[in-house]
């Protein structure tokens, strides 16, 4: 059931990397699969998922009630994968949704600068000015994206087992060292790490249920759960509307026992009192 969650650069050559590893080890490569799984399940437009998933979202934009959900609705989708293990993901901040999960081997893979500017040339054709503008636009984008989904800077190599530098062109060499770790029993389940996976799939699940209720979607709750046991805890306007989660909350698969902390605010804010 190991799991290798790789975050790569662009012009890195870490999405070939990825699907060379998944093939050498016969696990499943999963990559826009997350995305079509997270429309399909929800009944979202792909495109819809596929442009919260692949930019920064403006300050703006983080308010949006729609585009939270769909941000849920990709967590969903990716743990869904990683619950069955055998599996290779690259993107999607996969590092960082299993950073406690002991059986996934977390991996960096980057390059020089300049390389990446001239492998995107020759990928896409494009002259040395343009290559230079996209790698750091993605640079850009992808920080802040992380950023805002993990409060984490996703260049740091402390976040990861393993970071790689492509910039010998290495390829079989890099692939080598990712199946020899993927196999190491440093990266093997354990009843508790598969316990750890289940549960953050479940509490996924719940979420993206009460994000999909057409009553409770726009609650903001925290999810945590453990052996079918799920905690909501969350800051809403009366009781009934925690008790409408909690009820979405039971009906979905695996779940034995629902829990609820509430904190009421009004609705309207009355003013100073003199």
């Amino acid at each position: 059931m190991t799991i290798v969650a790789i975050s790569r650069e662009l012009g890195s050559g870490g999405t070939a990397i990825a699907a060379a590893v998944a093939k050498a080890l016969n696990f499943e490569y999963v990559d826009r699969e997350i995305i079509l799984q997270a429309a399909r399940a929800h009944e979202v437009p792909e495109e819809k998922i596929a442009d919260v998933d692949e930019r920064r979202l403006s300050l703006w934009e983080r308010f949006d009630e729609e585009k939270r959900r769909y941000l849920i609705f990709i967590e969903s989708a990716y743990y869904s994968f990683a619950e069955k293990g055998n599996l290779v993901t690259a993107g999607r901040g996969g590092p960082f949704f299993l950073r406690d999960v002991s059986h996934a081997l977390k991996v960096r893979i980057m390059a020089p600068f300049e390389v990446r500017v001239r492998r995107v040339m020759e990928q896409e054709k494009l002259d040395h000015k343009t290559a230079t503008a996209r790698v750091r636009n993605y640079d850009r984008e992808l920080s802040g994206r992380i950023d805002y989904l993990f409060g984490v800077d996703w260049t740091l190599p402390e976040h990861y087992d393993l970071v790689i530098n492509t910039g010998a062109d290495a390829w079989q060499f890099y692939t080598d060292q990712l199946v020899w770790a993927a196999r190491h029993p440093q990266f093997q389940p354990t009843p508790e790490s598969v316990q750890r996976i289940r549960d953050l799939s479940l509490a996924s699940r719940v979420r993206a249920a009460i994000a999909k209720d057409l009553v409770t979607k726009n609650i903001n709750v925290e999810v945590t759960a453990h052996a079918g046991r799920v905690a909501l805890k969350g800051v809403v306007f009366s009781p009934a509307m925690m008790d409408s989660a909690a009820e979405v909350a039971k009906r979905v698969p695996g779940v034995t026992s629902v829990s609820c902390e509430a904190v009421e605010i009004p609705r309207v804010y009355p003013g100073p009192i003199m």
